[in-house]
């Protein structure tokens, strides 16, 4: 991708009304544009980063054997009545009528229409336990949106359900998605996250974790207990003592939410009448999980987690470009061409080209903006040595090495990166 073709603009200045680092950066590096409150427009280095986050999401997903479908986002008010949740869910939900007057609404979960889907086809105990997840657009009438991408009221969400003949069953695979949660947020380069149990709220169920990066850009409150090592949201604790061992005086952080699962049981297939015949002969109603995660606030809280004051530093798993070269002086002719040449052997999909005739300060602060975890830098001075700098965005690694290693170089330095992030207990069961 050449600079001079990148749609968008990036900016110096603090944009008004931004309250968190990652809002402010991702606005001044033309990653987004408001809308309305708590809906955003997103640029081409943000929808790249979502992407990423989205394979990675789906390859675990699939790993779990999980199978990949697509609901509706706008749903008939009937489907809610059924589950009871047209009535029991507050403004937050978005009801209207269509043109023959019959009740819509749009949807911010989807669990009404997960049982939709698979109520006719889940009649037996042979074709369970099943796993279904989508990657969709919802909408939540969210009465404090604020943050950027932290808090909004259109968004784009992974949410699976999976469907079992027991409780023991439903337990196990509960664990093995939790395992697959932590293994997400480590791929994308968030390993500080940790798993709360959590109350379930209007998802209803018995039991769910929240998974919290922890940060003091967060607006949640969670407690460690330095005696048994438990987390807990303060919220859901009696005082600030600790709910399993009543010490008190537990450590007090603030934190983002950036996922969450739920063991539902059966109260979505009992009221909305589906069954299967167990081994017995005896009908019964299937119980279900959830787990979802928020893509859009997922790509806002790495940016919140890593960064500085110049920009994002985004993981190499998930950076919009692998690589950014800048041609400083690039209205000259020699650096061009060799800064052409040096474009194709560094690999023209994953890198971020910057061939525009500006001063290498203009191209050296949106480098920082667009956060390349690699920055190779081209000029007239290290070009009439036959040399070019190659440095990390977070500034950790550089070296000055003869225009022929870059590329070499530059694969290096990503292997280093992709080894750390690989190197948290990544691997599968």
């Amino acid at each position: 991708m050449r600079m001079s073709k990148l749609v968008g603009t990036r900016t110096k200045e603090h944009p008004a009304g931004c309250v968190l680092d990652s809002h402010a950066l991702m606005m001044r590096g033309g990653y987004l544009k408001g809308v309305c409150a708590g809906i955003y427009s997103q640029f081409l280095p943000l929808t790249r980063v979502c992407r990423k986050i989205e394979d990675i999401i789906r390859e675990e997903m699939d790993a779990l054997e999980g199978q990949e479908v697509l609901f509706p986002v706008a749903l008939p008010g009937a489907l809610w009545r059924e589950s009871g949740r047209y009535e029991s869910v507050g403004n937050e939900l978005l009801r209207f009528r269509d043109r023959g007057g019959a009740e819509m609404v749009l949807g911010m979960t989807h669990e009404e229409a997960a049982v939709h889907l698979v109520r006719d086809y889940g009649v037996s105990y042979g074709r369970y336990p099943f796993f279904i997840y989508q990657i969709q657009t919802k909408f939540r009438d969210e009465a404090r949106a604020r943050g950027g991408l932290i808090r909004v009221r259109e968004f784009r969400m992974k949410d699976g359900y999976s469907f079992h003949t027991s409780q023991g069953d439903l337990e196990q695979f509960f664990a093995r998605c939790l395992r697959a949660y932590e293994r997400i947020f480590a791929r994308v380069g968030l390993p500080q996250v940790q798993a709360i149990a959590s109350d379930s709220g209007m998802m209803g169920g018995e039991v769910s974790y929240e998974f919290t990066l922890l940060t003091p850009a967060g607006e949640d409150s969670v407690g460690h207990c330095p005696c048994c090592g438990r987390w807990f949201h303060l919220e859901a604790a009696e005082g600030a003592a600790c709910p399993a061992c009543g010490a008190e005086n537990p450590v007090i952080s603030r934190g983002i939410e950036v996922g969450h699962i739920f063991q539902l049981g059966d109260k979505y297939t009992k009221a909305m009448g589906m069954r299967y015949t167990d081994e017995s002969g005896a009908s019964r109603a299937p119980v279900m999980g959830c787990y979802g995660i928020g893509i859009g606030r997922l790509a806002a809280s790495v940016c919140e987690a890593s960064h500085d004051s110049h920009g994002p530093i985004w993981p190499v798993t998930v950076a919009p470009w692998q690589v950014h070269l800048c041609a400083l002086r690039a209205g000259e002719g020699a650096v061009r061409e060799a800064a052409e040449r040096l474009y194709v052997l560094l690999g023209k999909g994953r890198t971020l080209y910057d061939e525009r005739d500006v001063s290498p300060g203009v191209q050296l602060a949106d480098a920082d903006l667009l956060g390349a975890p690699v920055r190779v830098v081209l000029g007239p001075r290290d070009l009439a040595e036959g040399l070019c700098q190659v440095e990390s965005r977070d500034r950790a690694r550089r070296e000055t090495v003869p225009i022929a290693q870059a590329a070499e170089t530059v694969e290096r330095m990503l292997a280093e990166m992709r080894r750390e992030i690989e190197g948290g207990g990544l691997e599968r069961e």
